[in-house]
C-alpha cells in the first residue's frame, strides 16, 4: 500500500490524514513467534512544510506470544510512532539521511507502520516486571512457589564460574 504525497495537493501548513487497515507478519523475538494485531489501523498523518512533507505514523498493536521468562501466554500493548521527512527536492540530502520508505515521494505506508511497530515492541516480552521464571534445573514455574531444588549445586556446565575471580574481588 502505497501513498504519493504529489497526488495529495498540499500546501505549506495544510494537512492530510487517513487510517489504513495492515496485517503484520508475526515477529520471531528470542527464537519464539510472537503474532502482531493492528485492530485500529495505522493512521497516516502528512503535512506540508518548507521544503517538504512530514509524514507521521502511528499505530496502537497488540502482541500475542510466550513470555520470555516462564512461557505463559502474554498479551502486549504496544503503542508505535515514527516521522519521516520527504524532501520536495533532493538537492543537498545524502542518500543515507533519506527515509527507505519514500521514494520520489511515494511513501511505502505497509513498510513505515512495519518498521514503527517493530522499534516498539521490547526487546524481551515478559508477563509482568517480576516474573520467576521457570527453574532451570527442573523447569517448574517459580511464580507458582519455590520447586525444593534451588539449593542444589549448578549444572556441571557452570561450576567453573564459581573459580571465577574478577578485578575487583582481587582489590579487597
Amino acid at each position: 500500500m502505497f501513498l504519493d504525497l504529489n497526488g495529495l495537493s498540499l500546501r505549506g501548513g495544510d494537512r492530510f490524514e487517513q487510517t489504513y487497515a495492515i496485517d503484520v507478519a508475526p515477529l520471531t523475538i528470542g527464537g519464539a513467534r510472537h503474532e502482531v494485531l493492528v485492530p485500529g489501523g495505522v493512521v497516516v498523518t502528512v503535512d506540508k512544510v518548507a521544503g517538504g512533507f512530514l509524514v507521521n505514523v502511528s499505530a496502537g498493536a497488540k502482541i500475542y506470544g510466550p513470555c520470555a521468562r516462564c512461557l505463559r501466554e502474554v498479551a502486549l500493548d504496544v503503542r508505535a510512532q515514527q516521522q519521516e521527512f520527504a524532501p520536495t527536492a533532493k538537492d543537498g540530502w545524502e542518500e543515507s539521511e533519506l527515509s527507505p520508505f519514500i521514494e520520489d515521494l511515494v511513501v511505502d505506508v505497509f513498510g513505515l507502520a512495519n518498521e514503527a511497530i517493530v522499534l516498539a515492541v521490547p526487546a524481551q516480552i515478559v508477563c509482568a516486571l517480576e516474573c520467576k521464571g521457570l527453574c532451570p534445573l527442573c523447569g517448574r514455574d517459580l511464580n507458582e512457589g519455590p520447586c525444593g531444588c534451588a539449593s542444589e549445586e549448578p549444572p556441571g556446565r557452570w561450576a567453573k564460574l564459581r573459580d571465577l575471580k574478577l578485578d575487583d574481588e582481587r582489590s579487597s
